[in-house]
């Protein structure tokens, strides 16, 4: 059976977590926590949520509060499991201070020349290690505390040298203007973090580094290229990536609070 847009997105992300976090496996699903990106919602979050009986909720919410608590750490996301709608769950999670995030899935159907600008210059991450890092505090994406930033851009930093994960800076007259991702997961090939710096070529910048990272997903001969975007964003975002040859396929729901919250 093939896999769906959803399912693969959802598989990388949880490649994603088991590599940057510890987990515990809980009855109603994976707690996924790390003592050393504490502030960093992607390194401590409850997912594969599955809760067969609405009633059961609350015990669900408790167990993973608790195994939170016994790490001295906070629960920031919940992320149901592939193709589960929970009923009440948006509506319990709102009483604790979640709110619902909602994420397009896309998947590639078609190779489109996006006519990579000679003024951006792309190099692999690990060869500019410093430019990297700053673009993690400069990029239009960039909200949170100064301690998230500091923790994310720690993360993708310790990946640097990932052999699943090629990460690549995007470089104007020296100066770094943006980063983007190609994480490999089997077959699956997830475009990630694609975000360019607040300057007069952004859309030559994300179509460069685009192009760049779906060179490299040619090459590999990756058979299910995708990407996840937030179902929030203006369409014109989605018609961008859709000229570039994506179509969606399918919706990610996911809880988020901030901290302090716990209840």
């Amino acid at each position: 059976m093939q896999r769906s847009t959803v399912a693969s997105l959802l598989r990388t992300t949880q490649a994603f977590c088991s590599q940057l976090c510890e987990k515990e496996t809980l009855q109603y699903g994976i707690a996924y926590y790390s003592h050393h990106f504490a502030a960093l919602p992607e390194a401590n979050q409850f997912r594969e949520v599955c809760v067969d009986d609405p009633a059961r909720i609350e015990q669900a919410y408790r167990e993973a509060e608790q195994a939170f608590a016994r790490q001295d750490l906070f629960c920031y996301r919940w992320a149901p499991a592939a193709d589960r709608t929970i009923d009440g769950l948006e509506g319990f999670l709102a009483g604790q201070g979640f709110r619902p995030r909602r994420f397009t899935a896309l998947t590639l159907v078609r190779w489109v020349d996006l006519q990579a600008d000679t003024r951006v210059r792309v190099v692999p991450a690990r060869a500019a290690r410093a430019a990297f890092r700053e673009t993690f505090f400069l990029t239009l994406e960039a909200t949170g505390s100064a301690a998230a930033h500091e923790m994310t851009a720690e993360a993708y930093g310790q990946r640097l040298d990932d052999p699943q994960m090629d990460m690549f800076v995007a470089l104007v007259d020296q100066a770094p203007a943006g980063r983007c991702a190609l994480f490999q997961v089997g077959d699956i090939g997830r475009i990630m973090d694609l975000s360019a710096t607040q300057s007069v070529v952004d859309n030559a910048v994300r179509r460069t580094l685009l192009a760049h990272v779906l060179a490299l997903a040619k090459r590999l001969l990756m058979r299910n290229i995708c990407v996840q975007i937030d179902g929030g964003v203006d369409p014109a975002e989605q018609a961008w990536w859709e000229a570039a040859g994506f179509v969606p396929d399918g919706t990610i729901v996911e809880f988020e609070r901030e901290f302090p919250g716990r209840v």
